[in-house]
């Protein structure tokens, strides 16, 4: 399979706001602030004509998702465990999960 290589243009003003609030949230403990603005930068990064896996693999949504990850503490083992977890909540069930404070 042969690798792709992007390129992403540092004097965008876009990309640079993006990469300077990817930098900040590092020490953010707001979910829904992280993912607020998460979500600005990636409709913006879209609207510079970047899509699919150009965007998924981006420095800056790597850094966000990587923050999101950490504040929930993610493990393959939490994660098995919320995917059981939100088929029986589907299915009109009652969870119990796990808590790790930050």
């Amino acid at each position: 399979m042969l690798k792709q290589i992007a390129k992403s243009d540092g004097n965008n003003e876009c990309l640079m706001k993006a990469a300077s609030d990817a930098i900040a949230v590092q020490d953010a403990v707001n979910l829904i602030a992280i993912v607020g603005c998460f979500h600005r930068h990636l409709k913006a990064m879209r609207e510079t004509g970047m899509s699919g896996d150009e965007l998924n693999n981006h420095p800056v949504t790597i850094c966000f998702i990587s923050k999101l990850s950490s504040l929930c503490r993610m493990t393959v083992e939490r994660e098995t465990k919320a995917f059981g977890a939100i088929e029986k909540m589907a299915n009109g069930e009652t969870v119990q999960y796990e808590v790790i404070p930050i």
